[in-house]
């Protein structure tokens, strides 16, 4: 199945339960923040989709990363 869209009002819900979690700390904010989007965004798919796009989105990142490293 396709992944899930997350709703404004979701991600607003998000950004301030995050807030209140983790206070002063913009670091664990923005990575939980990735966590509960990507919670929502699974709930739809099979196991084998998750991982797919786990790779998927780990391959993103790595070449971001070689590609500010080789600059």
């Amino acid at each position: 199945m396709p992944r899930r869209d997350v709703t404004g009002k979701e991600k607003e819900e998000i950004r301030k339960r995050v807030q209140r979690e983790f206070p002063g700390c913009k670091s664990l904010q923005d990575i939980h923040y990735y966590r509960y989007m990507k919670e929502i965004e699974w709930q739809t798919m099979s196991p084998d989709e998750i991982v797919k796009d786990i790779k998927k989105g780990a391959s993103e990142i790595r070449k971001e990363i070689k590609a500010s490293t080789s600059g």
